[in-house]
């Protein structure tokens, strides 16, 4: 059996390159593609004439449309499925596909979504006592784990904004052979790090001084974010989550472990933009995450579940979840290309009098986008079952419908028909 990295050194002969020389020019590209967020981009185009039509009465599903469909007759997408919660209240879920439109209650894995999951649990225990944002990693773990002063000294809250001054990932040669393995072969580049994994890489890890740190997306570090909440609580992160956030919300579809009749309902994931060497739209199955790098990207969900956790996010659920979400959304670092908050990123557009806060995920065969404009009570979920970098129809979409309507407006966009979940 030819494996990726036999592959690799193969290609590599071809182009009179030593294996060394050609892992050392990929480590600075391929390893810059294969995490869950953090190099996402979003396509952005002027939303004048769309809030235009928006406001003259044309039918929200045809702006949709306008965003979707395209991708789906280039076959950039496979599947799409595509969620709108309008001021009133009502959701709206339209499918797109080349073959069965997916549902409200299609399942997907929604990757560094995750990560705003895992920001709200953390507020939740701050706000009951359990933890402190300025709880460090040495006072967590015990004394048996080996941490280095650095690692040790870093705070829950500079893990959950991308402060610790962790990497993306391990930047090491046992990452670059599983980034490797997944541009050639589609493998999960994260199933190494295990618990003992990183107890180990935190053990010598050196950082740069606290006042010289600056803002770095880091998936590793939101592993060992949920490492600290389990070690503190006595229990896991799937169990934590669903006690305190999907259990009360019912998103039953929300979860880290699909039961039989949920994988039933998962939409098969296809390559999109990566893996490199694959061919796109080939089937990639879903990937697990194991117990440390799940808190990074590991979740599934559907569209209905998602609107459930935006309309409570918009405070428009009556929920005593209501004053604990506002805080996540709390600006905590400003960077030059957006805000960042506990678990959300905000872009501003001020001069079409919109600010965005959302996530992006991307993981094995799938992205996700979640968004809202939480001064007009909009948000919309977009769920693809390609794995692709960059935001076409989340954004462009929520940016037209915000700028249809005027702050403070009463006048509502055509939304079409709602589309009610189906039972399960």
């Amino acid at each position: 059996m030819i494996t990726a990295t036999t592959f690799f050194k193969d290609r590599m002969k071809n182009l009179n390159l030593s294996f060394p020389l050609a892992a050392a020019c990929l480590l600075g590209t391929a390893m810059l593609q294969t995490g869950c967020n953090g190099y996402t981009s979003r396509q952005v185009l002027d939303p004048t004439a769309a809030a235009a039509r928006l406001r003259s009465g044309e039918n929200m599903k045809d702006e949709v449309d306008r965003l979707a469909r395209p991708l789906i007759a280039s076959r950039e997408d496979h599947d799409l499925a595509v969620g709108v919660l309008t001021p009133d209240g009502a959701v709206h879920c339209y499918g797109y596909s080349v073959a069965t439109p997916p549902g409200p209650d299609t399942i997907f894995q929604i990757g560094s979504v995750t990560k705003v999951f895992v920001a709200s649990l953390l507020v939740i225990l701050v706000q009951e006592g359990q933890l402190h944002y300025d709880d460090m990693v040495r006072s967590i773990l015990p004394p048996s784990v080996k941490v280095s002063p650095d690692v040790g000294a870093v705070t829950l809250r500079e893990l959950a904004t991308h402060m610790s001054g962790l990497p993306r990932e391990p930047h090491n040669l046992r990452q670059l052979k599983h980034v490797v393995d997944f541009v050639f072969a589609g493998r999960n580049p994260y199933d190494f790090i295990t618990r003992d994994y990183l107890y180990k890489y935190i053990g010598t890890k050196r950082l740069q001084p606290k006042a010289e740190r600056v803002y770095c997306y880091s998936n590793l570090g939101y592993g060992l974010l949920a490492n600290l909440i389990e070690v503190k609580t006595g229990r896991s992160l799937p169990d934590l989550i669903q006690e305190k956030i999907c259990g009360p919300l019912n998103m039953r579809d929300t979860v880290f472990t699909l039961t039989p009749e949920q994988r039933k309902r998962l939409e098969q994931g296809h390559a999109g933009d990566e893996p490199r060497f694959f061919p796109r739209n080939r089937p990639m199955p879903d990937w697990d995450m194991g117990d440390i790098m799940r808190a990074s990207g590991g979740m599934y969900s559907t569209v209905h579940d998602l609107m459930t956790f935006a309309k409570s996010n918009l405070g428009m659920s009556g929920s005593s979840f209501d004053p604990v979400w506002a805080e996540t959304q709390h600006v905590a670092i400003h960077t030059p290309d957006e805000d960042i908050t506990l678990g959300w990123m905000i872009d501003r557009y001020p001069d079409w009098g919109t600010r965005i806060t959302f996530m992006n995920g991307i993981l094995s065969g799938y992205s996700a986008y979640l968004g809202m404009d939480t001064d007009k009570k909009i948000a919309v979920v977009v769920l693809s079952s390609n794995f692709n970098w960059k935001d076409k129809v989340g954004q462009n979409l929520l940016l037209r419908l915000a700028s249809a309507r005027e702050t403070n407006s009463a006048a509502a966009v055509s939304a079409g028909q709602p589309v009610s979940p189906s039972p399960h």
